[in-house]
């Protein structure tokens, strides 16, 4: 169903939000999110939009063509469908006169891009959500690895069985509705329910905790009629082995009791945890492979706004070289330090520590020469810090510092001869080998620093765009 309705350019938006629900609904890792699409941002859509009519519009008929339509589309980027925008420009063509006024451009556009966008923040929200989650059990996980202890039959002090007796179904006795309640026993603890009076299909739903030191004998359900008179009336009973809940899962479903009552069944959600490490670990490892699933869905539908012509946030705006550069940059920085640097937090903190490190550097490189550039840019850094980073300045940064690591490079490379690590007689010499070891270290130092500051980019993107699709 939904490969049919995703080969619909104009249903694009119903697919994108139909995906996003059903992911959602079937995820195993639920996240409180709220999303509520700012009015603003439709607004501030359908006035680019009006800005591309206008220049798409070349004989200034005040209708567009296809072909006019499709020329402007190409310009902004290669990834356009033709089929994707045939399709929608003819829906948009209610006459049929091969022409489109501007309302049924930017009524037909809207529709579309507004649904693939809510559903792409959607995601966004969720995975931000479900990171912020995950930060949470990492530092848990830490902790419990210092403290947990082991016992001699293998299982964590402290080790819990947690049992949440919910529902029983046909309780029928000779005369009248029983009066039922559930008793627990496990490792010589007993835990009851509240008795429910007069019903053959009681509902408890009430949840208790074992403490267990062993793991290797059975948790009994005993379910009783409350007498009023005479001794309760033992209505059925299972017995459930530890060892099914050794997997630390919790287990929901029906159990068979046997006794006097036949067809009785009683349901039960039970999980154990023996290991919190492990537990913790398994959770950690299911929820990093859930969002990387979200993440690859959230691509699949920028991929359908980009056939669309338009950006991930449903703008139209034309790449140029230079975005397409930074763009390829910013990719591959996030891919090597994702891989390899995954373990980092706050790239913040490492970027402040790198601009004193570069002044200081700098300061040491001016012995023999003037080093404006370097001593400039972390002063610069120093005003970012007290006024606070934003993303274009971020950006600023991360061009200025690869052109000064070019040039670095090439300075390096015309006076490599003063990479020397002795002392020499004439005072002139030690100072230029001492000014050129400095630059070189400050050179290595920035070709370091140039994937911190792409993050701390890529991160305040994020926050940008978050911020537009959050009310």
């Amino acid at each position: 169903m939904e490969q049919e309705i995703a080969k619909n350019p104009l249903n694009l938006a119903k697919w994108a939000l139909a995906s996003v629900d059903q992911k959602i609904k079937t995820s195993p890792f639920q996240v409180n999110t709220r999303f509520a699409l700012d009015p603003r941002i439709s607004h501030e859509r359908q006035l680019e939009l009006r800005k591309a009519f206008i220049e798409i519009d070349a004989d200034k008929s005040g209708a567009i063509s296809l072909e006019e339509i499709l020329n402007f589309l190409r310009g902004i980027n290669d990834e356009v469908d033709e089929n994707y925008v045939k399709a929608i420009f003819e829906s948009m063509d209610v006459n049929k006169d091969g022409g489109v006024s501007i309302d049924e451009f930017i009524n037909g556009y809207l529709e579309q891009v507004n649904g693939l966008s809510e559903a792409i923040a959607r995601y966004n929200q969720t995975v931000a959500a479900k990171n912020k989650e995950l930060a949470t059990l990492k530092e848990q996980l830490e902790e419990a690895k210092k403290v947990e202890k082991m016992n001699t039959y293998g299982i964590m002090e402290g080790s819990t069985l947690t049992v949440r007796v919910i529902e029983a179904q046909n309780l029928n006795i000779v005369t009248g509705r029983p009066t039922a309640y559930v008793n627990l026993i496990c490792e010589r603890q007993q835990i009851a329910t509240k008795p429910i009076p007069s019903d053959k299909n009681p509902n408890w739903d009430e949840t208790f905790s074992f403490k267990i030191t062993m793991g290797t004998g059975e948790l009994l359900v005993q379910v009783f009629n409350k007498g009023t008179v005479s001794k309760d009336d033992l209505l059925g009973t299972c017995s459930i082995p530890l060892q099914d809940f050794r997997d630390q899962s919790k287990h929901e479903g029906w159990y068979q009791l046997t006794g006097r009552v036949t067809n009785a069944r009683i349901m039960l959600a039970i999980q154990w945890i023996h290991r919190q490490t492990e537990y913790l670990e398994g959770i950690i490892s299911g929820m990093e492979n859930d969002v990387v699933q979200d993440v690859a869905e959230k691509d699949r539908i920028e991929a359908e706004l980009r056939k669309l012509g338009t950006n991930p946030l449903g703008m139209f705006h034309k790449e140029s070289w230079v975005d397409r550069l930074e763009s390829k940059v910013v990719h591959e920085v996030h891919e090597f330090t994702d891989k390899h640097f995954k373990s980092v937090g706050n790239w913040n903190t490492i970027l402040t520590i790198g601009i004193f490190m570069v002044a200081i550097l700098g300061i040491g490189t001016s012995f023999d020469k003037p080093d404006f550039g370097n001593v400039t840019w972390a002063c610069w850094g120093f005003m970012g810090m007290i006024k606070g980073w934003d993303t274009k300045r971020y950006r600023l940064g991360m061009i200025t510092l690869a052109a000064m690591i070019l040039f670095d490079l090439l300075w390096i490379a015309c006076d490599s001869e003063f990479l020397v690590f002795e002392v020499h007689s004439d005072p002139a010499i030690n100072a230029k080998r001492f000014s050129f070891v400095m630059g070189f270290f400050d050179f290595v130092l920035k070709v370091l620093l140039f994937p911190v500051i792409v993050r701390c980019y890529m991160k305040s993107k994020e926050d940008d765009s978050q911020a537009i699709f959050n009310t």
